[in-house]
């Protein structure tokens, strides 16, 4: 498989969008957290991934919800 951005040989695979990256193209992310709520029954699930390869094109940001309202800050 070859890189999305220079189609040298990748290494793996982002993450968030899965593109194929090198190792000039993926940085690590310590922490990435994937939540899921359930609105019938308030109850929140959540997946933590560690050392997680992202492409340099994606960006990964909060967002906070209540009630069905984005919440801006």
């Amino acid at each position: 498989m070859k890189c999305w951005f220079c189609e040298k040989e990748a290494r793996g695979v982002c993450a968030i969008c899965g593109r194929a990256v090198c190792h000039e193209h993926g940085y690590i992310l310590d922490q990435m957290t994937i939540a899921k709520s359930d609105t019938s029954t308030g109850v929140a699930t959540y997946f933590k991934a560690y050392n997680v390869l992202k492409c340099k094109e994606c960006r990964v940001e909060w967002e906070t919800w209540e009630q069905g309202k984005k919440i801006v800050k």
